[in-house]
């Protein structure tokens, strides 16, 4: 009986030793994890904000061509951040559902958009006897037209809701 009295003072210290430890590296562990989500959407954040920029200076280029002739001019729109940011599928936990869905409204206006250039772009390659090809011809500069000024519009919006999230993970 002893020998328990004299056992016990350090099997109960060895327990607390085990469990404050436990909770430390738990601590350390989520911290750690905060840190390199933290990390991370600051990376995305700077990369799509460049990527983004970049589309709206060859938006801004296009815009008069499509506003002046009926057959636009080509140009490209980059999404290679954005396919990036959302390989992982973690991007709303990441940065925020709120910012990921604005995300996705601005990616979705230029990916239709892309889409709306390239279809012209075959159109006038394919031959004149194709039924319906003048009409179809004449209908996708007006989409077009509206999806850069959508896009173009909304771009603002976006840079500055990237900018504040840029500032609150600073802090």
């Amino acid at each position: 009986m002893d020998l328990l009295y004299q056992a016990l003072p350090k099997m109960i210290a060895t327990l607390i030793g085990v469990v404050v430890g436990g909770v430390g590296a738990l601590y350390i562990d989520s911290r750690r994890e905060l840190s390199n989500k933290k990390k991370r959407a600051e990376i995305i954040l700077y990369n799509i904000f460049g990527e983004l920029e970049d589309n709206f200076l060859a938006l801004e280029k296009a815009r008069p061509a499509y506003e002046e002739t009926s057959f636009g001019k080509s140009f490209y729109i980059s999404t290679i951040a954005w396919e990036t940011a959302t390989t992982g599928g973690d991007l709303p936990d990441i940065i925020g559902f709120e910012l990921a869905d604005i995300f996705e409204n601005q990616y979705s206006i230029l990916q239709n958009l892309a889409c709306y250039v390239n279809l012209m772009t075959q159109l006038w390659f394919a031959p004149d006897s194709i039924e319906g090809k003048k009409e179809m011809q004449g209908g996708f500069p007006k989409n077009i037209l509206n999806s850069l000024q959508e896009a173009i519009e909304y771009h603002p919006f976006v840079i500055q809701k990237i900018t504040e999230t840029q500032k609150t993970l600073k802090h």
